[in-house]
């Protein structure tokens, strides 16, 4: 009897345990989903995105890819543990390669992570997708919020000369509100607010500035400490060295890429065309547009349409191309009509061509320069007469402007485009036209900051944005470098600056 008891006991003691165990553990349980909050997936939260991880599919794949559509990829932002990005920003490139052609895409941003790139079948054949992650989003918002407004990112070495005495001094541009005792050179009508200080020499007056030469180890030296503080930004992976790739096939369909073009019922090329999903494509070394009915243009057109008119070209090294291609276009070249006085100015005037080109003051170069050897556009275009009023006038400061202070650039252009009006106004037939800038090599990492092609594009933007509207033609040469099946070096081979004319041409020409 006893022994039952005992049993019995035991056995409510095994109860009592069992229950009192499962208790706590589901008190404990519940305390700890009260005391510890759940995750929740915030702006940021799966990191930077991975080019490794970035998933991306063909839209509507079941579809055929027929030549004379356009298409799209869809790319879906992941981390390096593969999580989908909840965020936009990213910056891209994408381009369709074949050995028959190549183009470029352009990329819809949805701000959640998703991008769409859009392309168009302009030829046939098997090709091969490349999606590139050129910047994360906290790269570009670094680019955005910190590089662009950063002063002092490119100086010059200035040296002032007189009575065979010399003396260096550093330059730089700023506003001469934040600049006591220095040289000041102020240039309202092309720059503002933003004027050219120098330190004073110590025995020679301001006006005695003879030559410049941009300061190459402080840019480096400057962006290579900002590198060394926000080296994740930066670091190998981006730009993305190895592309994201995916084959599809483009199905026959009969007809030539102009053929192509022709069906889709494009517009004369004109001033303040909208922008197409697809700029165009290349097939070989002919670039064909799809904004407008463009065409190539021979010798004989080109003397006929230029005859009697002063073309002005004014930039950079990238708008002396243009320079030089015309030339060579109409076989002038090596003509005793053509004069380089030096190497920011060139002439043409004879019966068949009359061109000027000025590149603008104040550029970045190893070499020094005499001082004020450039021409602002106010400098030239204020100064023409009004009497005939035959000009067609280009314009293209980009190249060298990644250095200057975002708010100081902008005015920059602001101020161009009132130079333009004021010479419309008094020669309402003149032809304007602006040339984009194109993305290009970086020779070092951090080129990456102080010439990056994000910042380039911010530049596009704001020529599209600022030209855009008042009868400027603007021409976007950005897609067709990008698509172009070489580096984008800052100076592309002449084939593509021979297409980017022919461009020039369909807009000022009339077939």
């Amino acid at each position: 009897m006893l022994r039952k008891l005992c049993i019995f006991l035991f056995f409510i003691l095994c109860i009592a345990f069992l229950i009192y165990s499962l208790l706590t553990v589901v008190f404990v349980h519940e305390s700890a989903r009260q005391t510890i909050p759940i995750p929740k997936v915030q702006f940021g939260t799966v990191g930077m995105i991975s080019a490794k991880e970035t998933t991306f599919f063909l839209k509507n794949a079941q579809q055929p890819v027929i030549v004379g559509d356009y298409f799209s990829v869809i790319i879906e932002a992941r981390s390096s543990m593969g999580q989908h990005s909840k965020r936009g920003g990213d910056f891209w490139f994408g381009a369709i390669r074949s050995r028959k052609g190549n183009a470029a895409g352009k990329i819809i941003d949805f701000k959640n992570g998703t991008y769409e790139v859009i392309f168009f079948a302009g030829w046939t054949g098997k090709a091969t997708i490349e999606i590139i992650l050129v910047h994360p989003s906290e790269t570009t918002n670094f680019i955005e919020e910190k590089l662009w407004p950063m002063k002092d990112r490119i100086i010059w070495s200035g040296t002032f000369s007189a009575n065979k005495q010399y003396e260096t001094k550093t330059c730089r541009f700023g506003k001469q509100s934040e600049h006591l005792n220095q040289c000041v050179h102020s240039y309202p009508l092309a720059l503002g607010q933003t004027v050219f200080l120098c330190d004073k020499p110590k025995r020679l007056s301001c006006n005695t500035l003879i030559s410049l030469k941009s300061v190459a180890n402080h840019v480096e030296k400057k962006f290579s400490e900002l590198l060394s503080k926000n080296n994740a930004l930066f670091n190998k992976v981006y730009p993305s060295t190895t592309p994201l790739r995916l084959s599809i096939i483009v199905y026959f369909l009969t007809g030539s890429p102009s053929d192509v073009a022709n069906e889709l019922m494009l517009p004369d090329c004109k001033a303040d065309l909208p922008t197409p999903p697809s700029d165009g494509f290349w097939i070989k070394s002919i670039w064909t547009s799809l904004q407008c009915k463009s065409k190539q243009w021979s010798k004989e057109e080109i003397k006929q349409c230029l005859k009697g008119k002063h073309v002005y070209f004014m930039g950079d090294s990238t708008t002396r191309q243009w320079n030089a291609g015309l030339l060579a276009l109409l076989g002038l070249s090596s003509s005793s009509f053509t004069k380089s006085p030096n190497a920011k100015l060139t002439y043409h005037n004879s019966d068949v061509l009359n061109l000027t080109y000025y590149f603008y003051p104040y550029t970045i170069s190893s070499k020094s320069c005499p001082y004020r050897i450039g021409r602002w556009e106010y400098e030239v275009m204020d100064n023409l007469s009004s009497s005939t009023c035959n000009y067609i006038i280009v314009t293209s400061p980009w190249a060298d402007y990644s250095q200057w202070v975002k708010e100081n650039y902008i005015e920059r252009l602001y101020l161009l485009r009132d130079t333009i009006l004021r010479l419309r106004e008094r020669c309402p037939n003149t032809m304007f036209v602006v040339k984009t800038p194109k993305p290009r090599n970086h020779n070092t990492v951090t080129s990456l900051l102080y010439a990056g092609d994000r910042l380039l594009y911010d530049i596009r933007e704001f020529f599209l944005k600022i030209f855009s509207g008042l009868g400027i033609h603007i021409i976007d040469v950005w897609d067709m470098n990008l698509a172009y099946p070489l580096p984008n070096n800052v100076h592309m081979p002449m084939e593509v600056i021979y297409q980017e004319l022919q461009m020039f041409l369909s807009h000022v020409c009339k077939s």
